[in-house]
């Protein structure tokens, strides 16, 4: 190891050593287990401590990277990666403490601390009993705590931007429930203290009741703009997401993917369409064609009590295709859990994926089905199931699972670094699962016995999702460093994605209130095709895709930059589950 890489991972340390002592819930979620019970402090004087701290850290960290040689390779190549991962986490931990400062300005900032410190401990339905019990005690510990941490993040708040504080308002009962009525549930379901866990959970809902009257009384103040602006809008796409796309770039890039995309919709549902409507006219406007055609696939839906088994086939089915295909080294399916999810997450999605803490990396992925609610009624689970019918069920699986987040955080998780499994991007990370997407298309899912889905179906299916990942990024930058109006980016969902109106309403506040996230998908993804394109030019085309992939997966989940420079210093490929 050189003396860089060393530096490096002597300051990746002091940066856990700073999670520990600043923020317990965050030190959770990383496998640091010896603060399980408690929440940050959020006075002024730990603000400040914790604001001093990033400060002197980031300032070395920058000394450490300007030493390391601009061209080195290897060791030195490696630790440049590092560090430059780590200069960009700090750099926007300082950006959301000093220079937006959460708590300040966003009521969710709190709210997501304690939802995340307590189902954190809650959400592993599969562990011993033993440590489940010790899981649930830690949260019930942290519900003690709950009050404290409000009235400190309360006394914070000077005023809220309108979307933020509606959606706070809106996650509070949610969130009431979990404290007041799961933690007594999960004490009874583990023979534990039913009445020390209603009483915590009792004393959280109070707080979080005080903290709806204040923010409440929010609404009578002059709202806080909820644009970031070009500027910070650029640190966050940086620093955040991985990227360094230029949103002009971000805008010309969508809409060109969005006409092709569009064009190939057209084809597709041309081309079935006497199939599907058999001696009915062809539609000659293309919006009212795709409609029909994507109604028809949204009317295969499985009944509400079939949505998991559903789910699970699709699972299946993309996992038979990933060792069928090749296309990269598939972890032991025993590495991923397959489970339901608590109560309390049930009727958000119907699949999604979590990660082994990066300080516990064989503890594997948990993939979380959700069933349809039974407080919903028939019209609303229609919507659901309509949604999530059985091919989209399949781009879910493929998404999530096999090929793509599941077997990328897989191989991150097996880096011999603490840095590459702990600063993860999300434009890689949600690259890869756009990127791996496609060729799974390219190679055939869908075809033959792949999948009990038609295979048409599934296509365009696909297609329409690749429309709203362009139109999300799309739509970030227009909002965030632009001057994109409600009504425009409304239409923008609802004439170009195929959305319905309550859908792109629901996906306008959701861009305004997670800033750059939606861009992760497109970005990213166009990033992995850029380089895959590099690395067949240079080859004269003659690639060999498996090989190609290993040595992408072979870096954690960095940036993109990081693995183009690796792979031009032809840094061997890490191969796990060979």
């Amino acid at each position: 190891m050189s003396d860089h890489l060393a530096r490096a991972d002597e300051l990746v340390g002091r940066y856990l050593d700073h999670v520990r002592d600043h923020a317990p819930v965050e030190a959770t979620r990383l496998g640091i287990r010896d603060r399980d019970g408690e929440l940050p402090d959020l006075s002024p004087v730990a603000l400040a401590a914790r604001s001093r701290d990033l400060a002197v850290l980031a300032a070395e960290v920058r000394v450490a990277l300007a030493e390391v040689p601009a061209a080195g390779a290897g060791d030195d190549r490696e630790a440049a990666g590092d560090l430059q991962l780590l200069a960009d986490e700090l750099e926007y931990r300082q950006f959301l403490l000093d220079v937006r400062p959460r708590y300040v300005l966003d009521p969710l900032a709190a709210l997501e601390t304690i939802s995340a410190g307590i189902h954190e401990h809650l959400r592993r339905l599969d562990l011993p009993v033993t440590e489940q019990r010790r899981r649930l005690a830690a949260a019930v510990a942290r519900a003690r705590r709950v009050p404290v941490l409000l009235e400190q993040a309360g006394s914070l708040l000077r005023s809220s931007p309108a979307p933020h504080l509606d959606v706070a308002l809106q996650r509070l009962p949610g969130l009431i429930e979990l404290v007041r009525d799961e933690l007594p549930r999960r004490a009874e379901q583990l023979a534990g203290d039913v009445t020390h866990a209603r009483d915590a959970g009792e004393v959280a809902a109070e707080g979080l009741e005080a903290y709806a009257a204040l923010l409440d009384e929010l609404h009578d103040e002059p709202s806080a703009p909820w644009r970031l602006g070009p500027q910070e809008h650029e640190v966050t796409l940086r620093a955040a997401l991985g990227t360094s796309m230029a949103p002009a770039e971000i805008e010309s890039r969508a809409r060109d993917w969005i006409g092709e995309v569009c064009a190939e919709m057209a084809e597709l549902a041309a081309a079935t369409w006497q199939r599907r409507f058999p001696g009915e006219a062809r539609p000659d406007d293309t919006d009212e064609l795709l409609r029909r055609v994507l109604a028809q696939v949204a009317d295969r839906q499985v009944p509400r009590d079939q949505l998991v088994p559903e789910a699970r086939r699709a699972v299946d089915e993309a996992r038979a295709f990933a060792l069928a295909s090749g296309l990269t080294d598939v972890p032991p399916a025993e590495r991923l859990t397959v489970t339901e999810v608590p109560d309390y997450l049930r009727g958000i999605a119907v699949a999604f994926i979590t990660q082994a803490p990066p300080l516990e990396p064989d503890t594997g992925c948990t993939y979380y089905l959700s069933p349809v609610p039974d407080s919903w009624d028939d019209d609303l689970a229609e919507s659901f199931l309509r949604e999530y019918n059985p091919a989209q069920l399949r781009s879910l699986a493929i998404h999530e699972g096999y090929p793509g987040h599941f077997v990328q955080l897989e191989h991150a998780s097996q880096h011999p670094r603490v840095a590459r499994r702990l600063l993860a991007r999300p434009a890689f990370a949600e690259g890869w699962a756009v990127y791996i997407e496609r060729e799974a298309v390219r190679a055939g899912f869908g075809d033959g016995d792949t999948s009990a889905v038609d295979g048409d179906d599934y296509r365009i299916t696909q297609r329409k999702l690749e429309l709203r990942i362009a139109t999300n990024a799309l739509l970030d930058v227009g909002l965030h460093a632009g001057e994109l109006a409600d009504e425009q980016a409304l239409e923008l969902l609802t004439c170009r994605a195929f959305q319905e109106r309550a859908e792109a309403e629901g996906k306008l506040v959701r861009a305004k209130v997670t800033s750059g996230q939606l861009c992760s998908y497109f970005v990213g993804g166009e990033e992995l095709g850029d380089l895959r394109r590099e690395v067949e030019d240079a080859a004269g085309g003659d690639v060999d895709v498996r090989r190609f992939h290993q040595r992408v997966l072979s870096h954690g989940t960095p940036t993109v930059e990081i693995v183009r420079a690796a792979l031009a210093d032809d840094a061997p490929a890490r191969r796990p589950f060979a």
